[in-house]
């Protein structure tokens, strides 16, 4: 092979794992949500790839479900509902874990934290 065209070979491979390695630490709320957390009090979240969620501090007693699914709009929103359509609860995106702490309406995540209705969680996988 020639020099250039080696060079060029290696160009391309050298720009396609930049943008892999870019791709795959994306700090975006909906993939750092996606997981298992675990607070003090061992309450479990856990955040599924197809949308589906665990969120028992959403439980409405008169209508015994919980949020189920969640969706993360494009400014941040989370919005967590339940397929009986009976538990709509919807969280600000916050850069500030205080603020989450201190506002039951907003949450604020990171690649270790969540906090979320006055509550902090850590990350288990």
């Amino acid at each position: 092979m020639k020099r250039s065209s080696i060079k060029w070979i290696l160009i391309i491979s050298l720009v396609f794992t930049v943008f892999s390695i870019t791709a795959c630490g994306s700090n975006k709320p909906k993939d750092l949500l996606k997981g298992t957390w675990v607070s003090e009090k061992n309450d479990i979240l856990e955040f599924h790839e197809d949308g589906s969620c665990v969120a028992p501090f959403t439980y409405d007693g008169a209508w015994l479900e919980s949020a189920d699914r969640y969706t993360v709009k494009d400014d941040g929103t989370l919005l967590l509902s339940s397929a009986g359509g009976h538990t709509d609860s919807s969280y600000e995106l916050t850069d500030s874990e205080e603020e989450a702490l201190d506002n039951r309406s907003q949450y604020f995540v990171s690649k270790e934290t969540l906090v979320i209705d006055g509550d902090e969680y850590t990350k288990t996988e």
